[in-house]
């Protein structure tokens, strides 16, 4: 608590570095507006207290904790440990109104993790000013303090903030998306009457090879009922029901399953993508860890064809070599670079790939230790450029096409799901010119080797 017993600190927990731009402007404009506040972009603010213990941070001196929620930021390990913080400090302390999501992207307002659904959440993708205005009338209905301190020059900050590193140039520049785009699926969902009951299907088709579905007491999936027999016994004869057209409900037109709502449909469309996606990582040998979220990346293991740096063409087509396993043997432990995926079915239906790292001792089973996963994932990579980053992502999907153009995820065995096996390039007009580039050094030239050492005092994580 503070000297005179009053929580009185805003805690902002955003996903880094993809919603640094937002969270400085938000932490710049309630700093203005009297509030004291905590985030990773503003610590160096003149008479903030840099707070090496976020759990002491949250737990005795947070006020309101804003939560900032986007289409990938609660699945960050660090964004998910300073919410359960929260969760773990509104109850114990029993803080009312305590947690304050609010949404700057098109994420949905149902269905959110950690029950934000049933919180109020304050909307800014209408506009950040219209979003930021409904957050005061919020501090001030609840009473939230001001700081007593003097007015703060924030302009040199700011600007070391935004223009030390790089400036803005008109040139055309390319970039590499994690998103890959969706090709072809089945332009049908197929349902099953089974004489196999409901609450049985997940025991019963447990190593059924295609993802599948339950959908009001039927088996839902993409596969034929011949596929479906084989996972029955003889006895046991599929009635086949008629068929969902995608395309149709994926437009918002009506459906001959009433109730069943685009949204839901995309919901399973996402559940049988990313399930394909596992069964398929798994057939060419990829090893698996278990997110804190529950869901699942994919790595590469220390085998001979995946050790060493591994050939693919880059951003612009020509040969590069990148490593997608290493060793480290200060901290005897081997590094993966894995691979987690969503879809998004929009205009253009994509598939989002997100990175993370993974340690292991043997160079296949993921650590048991959380903590020292923890750990190693804090400071590992602190190092690595984007650059990297991106590179590691194209030698990845470059190894698991096979230098083809195409990634393919059987659903049924006359039918699959197909993805490109490079990431969508996006063109801009514009290009940022970093100091490095300055010095005539090139960007696509510079390969910082891995950590060795892990810093115990960087508190947030690469994911």
């Amino acid at each position: 608590m503070t000297a005179n017993g009053q929580r009185n600190l805003v805690f902002i927990s955003h996903a880094t570095p993809v919603d640094n731009e937002f969270t400085l402007w938000l932490s710049t404009r309630l700093k203005l507006a009297g509030y004291q506040i905590w985030s990773d972009v503003t610590q160096l603010f003149g008479g903030e207290k840099f707070w090496e213990d976020i759990e002491e941070a949250i737990a005795d001196y947070t006020c309101k904790f804003v939560i900032i929620i986007t289409r990938s930021s609660l699945s960050k390990p660090g964004v998910q440990r300073e919410i359960e913080c929260a969760l773990a400090a509104e109850q114990s302390r029993q803080l009312d109104n305590f947690i304050i999501p609010i949404i700057i992207d098109d994420s949905s307002f149902s269905n959110q993790p950690y029950g934000f659904s049933d919180r109020n959440i304050i909307p800014f993708r209408n506009g950040w000013a219209e979003g930021f205005s409904r957050l005061l009338e919020r501090f001030s209905r609840d009473n939230v303090p001001k700081s007593l301190d003097r007015p703060v020059n924030l302009g040199p900050y700011i600007s070391n903030q935004t223009s030390s590193q790089s400036t803005l140039i008109e040139r055309s520049d390319l970039t590499v998306s994690n998103w890959l785009n969706i090709e072809h699926f089945p332009n049908h969902i197929n349902f099953y009457r089974l004489a196999v009951k409901p609450e049985k299907f997940r025991e019963r088709f447990s190593n059924f090879p295609y993802p599948w579905f339950e959908y009001s007491t039927n088996f839902a999936s993409f596969c034929n009922i011949s596929d479906l027999q084989k996972g029955l016994s003889q006895w046991e004869s599929p009635v086949a029901d008629p068929v969902l057209n995608l395309e149709a409900v994926l437009k918002g037109e009506p459906t001959n399953y009433p109730g069943f709502e685009r949204y839901e449909v995309v919901k399973k469309l996402n559940f049988v993508i990313v399930n394909a996606w596992a069964k398929e990582m798994r057939c060419k040998g990829l090893h698996c860890y278990t997110l804190a979220n529950g869901k699942e990346a994919f790595f590469f293991p220390d085998e001979e064809q995946y050790s060493g740096q591994l050939k693919f063409p880059n951003m612009h087509g020509e040969i590069r070599r990148r490593n997608l396993v290493g060793y480290s043997g200060k901290n005897r432990v081997f590094w993966h670079y894995a691979v987690e995926v969503k879809s998004f079915f929009g205009h253009q239906p994509k598939v989002c790939l997100m990175p993370h790292v993974v340690f292991t001792e043997d160079g296949r089973n993921p650590l048991s230790d959380s903590a020292k996963m923890h750990r190693l994932r804090r400071g590992f990579c602190k190092s690595w450029w984007n650059a990297r980053w991106r590179d590691m992502l194209l030698a990845y999907l470059y190894q698991l096409s096979g230098g083809e153009d195409s990634i393919v995820l059987p659903v049924g065995s006359d039918s699959s799901i197909t993805l490109s096996a490079r990431p969508i390039m996006l063109q801009s007009p514009v290009s940022i010119l970093l100091e490095t580039e300055s010095q005539d050094v090139a960007i696509d030239d510079i390969d910082i080797e891995v950590v060795d050492v892990v810093d115990e005092e960087d508190e947030y994580e690469f994911s």
